[in-house]
C-alpha cells in the first residue's frame, strides 16, 4: 500500500494543537482508527486552555487541572497512551522560538512519521467566527519545527537526534487530497468528546453536528463517514 493513502497507516504519529478538544474535533475518528491498528500516537498540546471558559468559578489553574484529566480521559477513550502538555498560557501562544525548540525535541524524541496540525492561514470560519489566535499559532509553531528545524542536524543537538517527518495531515477546508474512512470510529470520537465536560456539556446537540460534518466530508469519495485533510508529502 502507497504512503498516504486512505488505508494507509503509519507506525507512529503525533498531533500539534492549542487545546484540548482541538485534536478530537479535527481527527479524532481517524486517531482511534489508527490506534486500533497499532499506530503509536502521540498527543501534543500547548495550552491546557486555562482561560478557556466564562464561568468565574473556576481560577486558571483549576481550569487547566480540569481541562488536562478530561484530555486524558478522551485519550482513553481514542487509545492514546501519550500526551505531552506544554502548558504555555491560553489566548498567549505566540509562535516563537521557545515553542518552536520544544516541538523540535517532541518531534525528534517521539519520531512520528505523520504530523497533524491545523491550518495557520484560517482566520475567518464562516460568516460568523473568527479562528482563535491560538489555533494558528499552534499550526504555525507546529510547520516550522517539522521543516526544516527537527531534521536539522546542526540545530539544537541537545535536544535529541534529528528527524525527518515523512508528512504533515493539516485540518484545512480548501484543497483537500485525502479521506479516511472512519465509519467504524465515529462514535468513538463523539464519545471522547463528551468527555470533555467543562467545554463541551452544553453544546447543543454535538452528536448530530459531529455525525453530519462526516457525513458530509464522505460523500465525494463514497464513505459514509470520513474525515479529510491536505496532506503536505515531504517524503514519499
Amino acid at each position: 500500500m502507497a504512503k498516504f493513502d486512505s488505508d494507509w497507516i503509519p507506525q507512529a504519529a503525533m498531533t500539534i494543537f492549542a487545546h484540548p478538544d482541538d485534536m478530537e474535533f479535527s481527527c479524532g475518528a481517524t486517531l482511534a482508527k489508527w490506534a486500533q491498528a497499532g499506530c503509536e500516537i502521540t498527543v501534543v498540546l500547548c495550552t491546557s486552555g486555562n482561560v478557556g471558559t466564562h464561568d468565574v468559578k473556576f481560577t486558571p489553574y483549576s481550569l487547566a487541572a480540569l481541562r488536562e484529566e478530561e484530555q486524558k480521559n478522551a485519550c482513553d477513550v481514542l487509545g492514546i497512551k501519550h500526551i505531552e502538555f506544554l502548558r504555555h498560557d491560553d489566548c498567549r501562544l505566540v509562535p516563537d522560538l521557545m515553542l518552536r525548540r520544544e516541538l523540535v525535541q517532541l518531534i525528534r524524541q517521539h519520531k512520528p512519521e505523520v504530523v497533524f496540525c491545523g491550518d495557520p492561514n484560517l482566520v475567518f470560519w464562516g460568516p460568523n467566527r473568527i479562528n482563535h489566535p491560538d489555533h494558528r499559532a499552534a499550526a504555525f509553531a507546529a510547520l516550522d519545527a517539522i521543516f526544516p528545524c527537527a531534521s536539522m542536524e546542526l540545530l539544537w543537538p541537545a535536544e535529541g537526534a534529528a528527524h525527518e517527518v515523512h508528512g504533515v495531515y493539516v485540518r484545512a477546508f480548501e484543497q483537500l487530497d485525502t479521506w479516511i474512512d472512519v465509519g467504524d470510529t465515529i462514535e468513538l470520537k463523539i464519545k471522547a468528546l463528551r468527555e470533555h465536560h467543562c467545554q463541551l456539556d452544553d453544546y447543543k446537540d454535538l452528536e448530530g453536528t459531529i455525525r453530519q460534518r462526516a457525513i458530509d466530508a464522505g460523500k465525494e469519495k463514497g464513505m459514509a463517514f470520513a474525515e479529510n485533510f491536505r496532506v503536505v508529502r515531504l517524503k514519499e
